[in-house]
């Protein structure tokens, strides 16, 4: 048995390190200085939301 996490798990880190990291460049009141940077950190979000589903699905199928 592994502590390693799961993709999945992992992915879910990830989105919220750049959910707090969006609200971190909103909250400072930098997003037009970081306009850029802040949307490769949605897109970034995104995809890991997009692959946590991707996952979910496969999963869920794989059990029926």
């Amino acid at each position: 048995m592994s502590d390693q996490p799961s993709i999945v798990d992992t992915l879910r880190i990830v989105r919220g390190f750049l959910r707090l990291a969006r609200k971190a460049v909103v909250d400072a009141r930098h997003i037009e200085a970081m306009i850029e940077i802040d949307t490769l950190m949605q897109i970034a979000q995104a995809e890991a939301e997009r692959q946590i589903a991707i996952i979910e699905r496969a999963a869920g199928l794989s059990k029926t």
